[in-house]
Protein backbone atom coordinates (compact mmCIF):
# COMPACT_ATOMS: atom_id res chain seq x y z
CA UNK A 1 0.00 0.00 0.00
CA UNK A 2 2.25 2.59 -1.35
CA UNK A 3 1.27 6.15 -2.31
CA UNK A 4 3.45 8.60 -3.88
CA UNK A 5 3.77 11.52 -2.42
CA UNK A 6 6.55 13.75 -4.25
CA UNK A 7 4.26 16.30 -6.20
CA UNK A 8 2.67 17.26 -2.36
CA UNK A 9 6.30 17.87 -0.64
CA UNK A 10 5.85 20.78 -3.20
CA UNK A 11 2.36 22.00 -2.79
CA UNK A 12 2.35 22.43 0.80
CA UNK A 13 -1.75 22.68 1.62
CA UNK A 14 -2.95 21.16 -1.21
CA UNK A 15 -4.93 18.13 -0.74
CA UNK A 16 -4.04 14.90 -3.10
CA UNK A 17 -6.50 11.91 -3.51
CA UNK A 18 -5.01 8.42 -4.36
CA UNK A 19 -6.51 4.87 -4.70
CA UNK A 20 -5.00 1.46 -4.06
CA UNK A 21 -6.31 -2.04 -4.72
CA UNK A 22 -4.63 -5.32 -4.05
CA UNK A 23 -4.59 -8.62 -2.60
CA UNK A 24 -3.22 -9.01 1.16
CA UNK A 25 -1.31 -11.41 2.96
CA UNK A 26 -2.72 -13.48 5.32
CA UNK A 27 -2.30 -11.56 9.20
CA UNK A 28 -1.58 -12.83 12.27
CA UNK A 29 -3.78 -11.14 14.78
CA UNK A 30 -4.72 -12.37 18.59
CA UNK A 31 -3.50 -15.88 17.79
CA UNK A 32 -5.30 -16.60 14.62
CA UNK A 33 -4.47 -16.09 11.28
CA UNK A 34 -6.75 -13.43 9.16
CA UNK A 35 -7.46 -14.81 5.57
CA UNK A 36 -8.18 -11.97 3.02
CA UNK A 37 -10.37 -12.91 0.26
CA UNK A 38 -10.34 -10.89 -2.79
CA UNK A 39 -9.00 -7.89 -3.30
CA UNK A 40 -8.47 -4.88 -0.59
CA UNK A 41 -9.51 -1.45 -1.52
CA UNK A 42 -8.39 1.99 -0.27
CA UNK A 43 -9.07 5.35 -1.26
CA UNK A 44 -9.09 9.02 -0.16
CA UNK A 45 -6.84 12.29 0.12
CA UNK A 46 -3.33 13.10 1.78
CA UNK A 47 -1.74 16.68 2.27
CA UNK A 48 1.03 17.72 3.31
CA UNK A 49 1.48 20.56 6.46
CA UNK A 50 5.03 21.60 6.10
CA UNK A 51 5.53 18.64 8.46
CA UNK A 52 3.38 15.57 8.36
CA UNK A 53 0.85 13.93 5.96
CA UNK A 54 -2.25 13.89 6.75
CA UNK A 55 -4.20 10.83 5.15
CA UNK A 56 -7.95 10.58 5.46
CA UNK A 57 -9.13 7.53 3.62
CA UNK A 58 -11.86 5.09 3.60
CA UNK A 59 -10.86 0.95 3.30
CA UNK A 60 -13.16 -1.85 2.04
CA UNK A 61 -11.52 -5.81 2.90
CA UNK A 62 -13.54 -9.05 2.72
CA UNK A 63 -11.90 -11.92 5.14
CA UNK A 64 -12.53 -15.33 6.19
CA UNK A 65 -14.67 -15.95 8.87
CA UNK A 66 -16.31 -18.58 10.72
CA UNK A 67 -20.20 -18.02 12.46
CA UNK A 68 -20.16 -17.18 15.50
CA UNK A 69 -23.54 -19.13 16.26
CA UNK A 70 -23.91 -22.36 13.48
CA UNK A 71 -19.60 -22.74 12.59
CA UNK A 72 -20.41 -22.40 9.60
CA UNK A 73 -17.20 -20.63 7.62
CA UNK A 74 -18.23 -17.47 5.66
CA UNK A 75 -16.83 -14.65 3.87
CA UNK A 76 -17.35 -10.85 6.23
CA UNK A 77 -16.81 -7.66 4.34
CA UNK A 78 -15.66 -4.60 6.47
CA UNK A 79 -15.59 -1.33 5.32
CA UNK A 80 -14.31 1.67 7.38
CA UNK A 81 -12.54 5.07 7.54
CA UNK A 82 -9.27 6.09 9.04
CA UNK A 83 -7.31 9.12 9.70
CA UNK A 84 -3.78 9.16 10.36
CA UNK A 85 -0.56 11.56 10.60
CA UNK A 86 2.82 10.87 9.30
CA UNK A 87 6.03 12.27 9.67
CA UNK A 88 9.54 12.20 9.22
CA UNK A 89 11.76 9.81 11.88
CA UNK A 90 13.34 12.74 13.25
CA UNK A 91 10.39 14.63 14.03
CA UNK A 92 8.78 11.96 15.94
CA UNK A 93 8.89 11.89 19.56
CA UNK A 94 7.78 8.83 21.71
CA UNK A 95 4.76 10.42 22.79
CA UNK A 96 3.58 10.97 19.28
CA UNK A 97 1.06 9.04 17.85
CA UNK A 98 2.35 9.07 14.16
CA UNK A 99 3.33 6.25 11.40
CA UNK A 100 6.78 7.32 9.99
CA UNK A 101 7.66 8.17 6.19
CA UNK A 102 10.66 7.99 4.52
CA UNK A 103 11.44 9.38 1.20
CA UNK A 104 8.23 10.23 -1.19
CA UNK A 105 6.43 7.39 -0.20
CA UNK A 106 3.76 6.64 2.24
CA UNK A 107 3.39 3.15 3.40
CA UNK A 108 0.29 2.81 4.72
CA UNK A 109 -0.03 -0.80 5.54
CA UNK A 110 0.83 -0.30 8.87
CA UNK A 111 -2.06 2.16 9.38
CA UNK A 112 -3.86 0.07 7.67
CA UNK A 113 -4.16 -3.51 9.43
CA UNK A 114 -4.00 -0.97 12.94
CA UNK A 115 -7.11 0.50 11.93
CA UNK A 116 -8.95 -3.14 10.52
CA UNK A 117 -8.17 -4.91 13.68
CA UNK A 118 -9.65 -1.94 15.71
CA UNK A 119 -12.77 -2.15 13.79
CA UNK A 120 -12.84 -5.98 13.10
CA UNK A 121 -16.17 -7.43 14.87
CA UNK A 122 -14.93 -9.92 17.85
CA UNK A 123 -17.71 -12.12 16.61
CA UNK A 124 -19.61 -12.52 13.44
CA UNK A 125 -22.88 -14.10 12.08
CA UNK A 126 -23.85 -15.81 9.01
CA UNK A 127 -27.51 -14.08 8.99
CA UNK A 128 -29.15 -12.37 11.95
CA UNK A 129 -31.94 -15.46 11.43
CA UNK A 130 -29.27 -17.79 12.25
CA UNK A 131 -30.54 -20.72 14.60
CA UNK A 132 -27.17 -21.95 15.49
CA UNK A 133 -25.96 -25.14 16.95
CA UNK A 134 -28.23 -27.79 19.18
CA UNK A 135 -26.71 -27.50 22.57
CA UNK A 136 -27.64 -31.12 23.42
CA UNK A 137 -26.43 -32.89 19.87
CA UNK A 138 -24.41 -30.10 18.32
CA UNK A 139 -26.48 -30.46 15.03
CA UNK A 140 -26.72 -27.26 12.95
CA UNK A 141 -30.29 -26.19 12.87
CA UNK A 142 -30.04 -24.28 9.96
CA UNK A 143 -30.23 -27.08 7.97
CA UNK A 144 -33.17 -28.93 9.80
CA UNK A 145 -34.31 -29.66 13.34
CA UNK A 146 -32.94 -32.46 15.28
CA UNK A 147 -34.83 -34.81 17.54
CA UNK A 148 -33.51 -33.55 21.11
CA UNK A 149 -36.37 -32.38 23.59
CA UNK A 150 -36.11 -28.30 24.53
CA UNK A 151 -37.02 -29.26 27.49
CA UNK A 152 -33.87 -31.31 28.44
CA UNK A 153 -32.10 -30.00 31.65
CA UNK A 154 -28.85 -30.68 32.30
CA UNK A 155 -28.23 -33.52 34.88
CA UNK A 156 -25.72 -31.35 37.02
CA UNK A 157 -28.83 -29.19 37.62
CA UNK A 158 -31.87 -31.88 38.29
CA UNK A 159 -31.51 -30.74 41.81
CA UNK A 160 -32.89 -27.24 40.74
CA UNK A 161 -35.71 -28.51 38.70
CA UNK A 162 -37.77 -29.83 41.55
CA UNK A 163 -37.60 -25.49 42.51
CA UNK A 164 -39.27 -25.05 39.18
CA UNK A 165 -41.73 -28.09 39.01
CA UNK A 166 -42.92 -26.83 42.79
CA UNK A 167 -45.68 -24.17 43.19
CA UNK A 168 -44.44 -23.06 46.65
CA UNK A 169 -43.06 -19.73 46.92
CA UNK A 170 -39.71 -19.56 48.28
Amino acid sequence: MIVSVNEALRRVGEPFPFEWEGQLEPQNFAGKTVVFAGNAKLAGTYVYDGKTFRVDAEASVSYETVCARCGEPMIQTLTFPFSERFVRPMFKTEDDEFYTYEGEKLDLSTAFFDNFFLEMPMTTVCSESCRGLCPVCGMNLNRGQCSCSENQIDARLSALESLLNDHKEV
